[in-house]
């Protein structure tokens, strides 16, 4: 299958609630889509329970579950809302939402309720667009927690210390690329002084000359009052 080509990709749970049926399953095809509005877009199986619901509540939740969901993660993904209800199959502990229906995941990294501004079919799978109306981040910092990751074949696995590596490796990154710029600002600023001091020579230069012009029209002015003097007593 082509999509495999894609692994691995962020696990995601996504929520719905519908005429007091509700309804959580796990999700790889996710993608943010717009900043103005904040908008993802996410594709699910045609004949899901969670598609049929979010078709009628027109919304949902979409939780970032760390690597200690990784059990309950697999279990939604393996089963069908259709059968049983996976919240108490699973011990999913939830939350109330503030702008819909669908619950809040406990324990989750980070969750965002949305509203579905549009839907598409794209064959075996439907394509979700929804606008984030809220986000939700835990009270504790959300480094600590490590996402989960879908290796492909329902294949999970979180990677904690290789994202505080990468995290630090970006940090240092980001520190290098502005020393540099510094040296650079250091160096143009270095270049620009000589460049000053030679205006400033020219600048010198020029008020000398100046000088020395008018000591020369001084000495011509001399000169000629001599000369003035003896024609006014010759016309005497």
């Amino acid at each position: 299958m082509f999509y495999k080509l894609l692994y691995p990709r962020p696990t995601y749970l996504v929520t719905c609630s519908y005429n007091g049926k509700s309804n959580i399953n796990s999700i790889d095809w996710v993608m943010p889509v717009s900043v103005k509005p904040p908008a993802l877009a996410m594709a699910l199986g045609n004949q899901t329970q969670t598609l049929d619901l979010i078709s009628r509540s027109k919304e949902f939740v979409l939780a970032v579950p760390p690597d200690s969901m990784k059990e309950v993660v697999l279990g939604c993904a393996k089963t069908s809302g259709k059968f049983i209800d996976k919240f108490e199959e699973f011990g999913i502990q939830t939350g109330k939402a503030q702008n819909v229906e669908a619950p809040l995941v406990a324990g989750a990294i980070s969750q965002m309720e949305c509203k579905v501004l549009q839907m598409m079919n794209a064959g075996d799978h439907t394509i979700i667009l929804g606008e984030v109306v809220e986000t939700h981040f835990p009270e504790e910092d959300r480094n600590s927690a490590s996402p989960l990751f879908n290796k492909g074949n329902k294949t999970y696995f979180g990677f904690q210390k290789e994202w505080f590596e990468l995290a630090k490796k970006e940090e240092k990154a980001e520190e290098k690329k502005e020393k540099e710029e510094k040296k650079e600002e250091r160096k143009e600023e270095k270049k620009e002084k000589p460049e000053e001091k030679k205006e400033e020579k020219k600048g010198d230069e020029k008020k000398e000359e100046k000088k020395e012009e008018k000591k020369e029209e001084r000495k011509e002015e001399r000169k000629e009052k001599p000369e003035e003097k003896k024609e006014e007593k010759k016309e005497k």
